[in-house]
């Protein structure tokens, strides 16, 4: 018999095919909305397990209203000033006045307690909607330096209201030697030579001797050495402070002939002990010759109190998806009225895609430049080449 159309068995293979594509499309919207789920779980996983992290705590007590946050860098390496900060953290959605009393920090480790804080004076202070507040900086208190290693904990506690609130976080001290190369380059150009001097840092919690047998400097472009310096160095060096360095080889030399990425390691044997450093190192002659894939940034307040004055930077950003080196001719900041003005003259830089570099840093316990109360203009200029780029930003002190 003949079919003017298809058979059966076609329209039934037909129907087959269609349902089975049906089948697929169903379970495929099924995956997509499970994968769309999960991922909106991880969001919130990451999210809730992210702060966690960042802060390492919670309140142990239920207040609706506050929660201490402790910030502190872990793992900390001995040797530098130990930065650790105590803000409180307002929940409600409104400005209140609150009464500060009795705020005590304590941190401690295996040993017992390395340093202790109390005030027992009464504040009265204003805090934000959902904002916090600096209530203790340990750098304008005390320098620690010198932690050996293990694991701290510190511990704040403080009554907002006469409502006692207290919040711990634990950190970990490192101790070691670093090495610290000076005079290398953000980048080079075919035929300049690079110029190193090579320090020694005892970061760790006590006065050494220190016993530098060996220093070996390489120089690899992916897995083959274009460059290596063997120095069978014999240095002592007695009482080496904690935090403080030692020049352990200087005047060394390389000259790059090509273009290309390299691997620096520096390796060194002290006190029996191999410590090494590796860095990257660029040559290249395709260098930007204005600004135009840049911007100037700044993370600076809009209000601040003038007896809780933060720190802020002035960055450059690259804007782009490749690699960036500029020569930049100048950079000016200043921030009227104040009396601070900063000047940097010279300076080779290299920005990865989308990043940035800081090309100033403002820190308030280095510079006495904001003394009153009112608006503070912040204003940069970048010059390179015959281009430059400014920024504006303002930012009101209050009383």
């Amino acid at each position: 018999m003949k079919y003017l159309s298809k058979d059966p068995e076609e329209w039934k293979k037909k129907e087959e095919n269609f349902l089975q594509r049906e089948r697929e499309k169903t379970r495929s919207h099924r995956r997509q909305g499970m994968y769309f789920l999960l991922l909106n779980i991880a969001i919130v996983l990451i999210f809730f397990f992210g702060l966690r992290m960042y802060y390492s705590q919670f309140p142990s007590q239920k207040s609706e209203m506050n929660q201490l946050i402790i910030q502190v860098e872990s793992p900390y390496t001995s040797g530098v000033p130990l930065d650790v900060k105590v803000r409180l953290y307002s929940n409600r959605n409104k400005s209140r006045e609150v009464v500060l009393s009795d705020f005590s920090l304590q941190i401690s480790g295996s040993e017992g307690v390395v340093y202790s804080f109390f005030q027992k004076d009464t504040v009265r202070a204003t805090l934000d909607s959902f904002s916090s507040r600096l209530l203790f900086d340990l750098r304008k208190e005390a320098e620690l330096t010198s932690l050996k290693s293990g694991e701290y904990t510190v511990i704040v506690k403080l009554k907002v209201d006469n409502e006692e609130i207290f919040a711990q976080k634990s950190f970990t001290s490192v101790e070691k030697y670093q090495l610290v190369v000076d005079g290398l380059l953000d980048f080079y150009l075919p035929g300049e030579t690079m110029n190193l001097v090579i320090y020694l840092v005892n970061n760790t919690a006590t006065v050494r001797d220190l016993n530098i047998q060996s220093l070996k400097l390489s120089l690899k472009e992916s897995d083959k050495t274009v460059w290596q310096q063997e120095l069978p160095v014999q240095l002592k060096y007695s009482e080496v402070g904690i935090g403080k360095d030692v020049k352990i080889a200087d005047q060394i030399n390389h000259s790059f002939q090509n273009q290309g990425r390299f691997v620096l390691t520096v390796q060194c044997s002290v006190n029996n002990s191999l410590v090494s450093l590796s860095l990257p190192v660029i040559c290249t002659n395709e260098y930007e010759k204005d600004l135009k894939k840049v911007k100037i940034y700044s993370d600076l307040p809009k209000q601040v109190n003038i007896r809780n004055l933060p720190a802020f930077s002035v960055y450059l950003q690259n804007t782009t998806n490749k690699d960036l080196f500029f020569f930049i001719d100048q950079i000016d900041v200043a921030l009227p009225p104040s009396s601070l003005s900063y000047q940097k003259k010279s300076v080779r830089m290299w920005l990865d895609p989308y990043s940035q570099y800081e090309i100033f840093k403002f820190l308030p316990w280095n510079s006495p430049a904001i003394t009153q109360a009112g608006v503070y203009k912040l204003t940069v200029r970048v010059y390179s080449g015959s281009d430059s780029k400014d920024f504006e930003s303002s930012m009101q002190v209050i009383e």
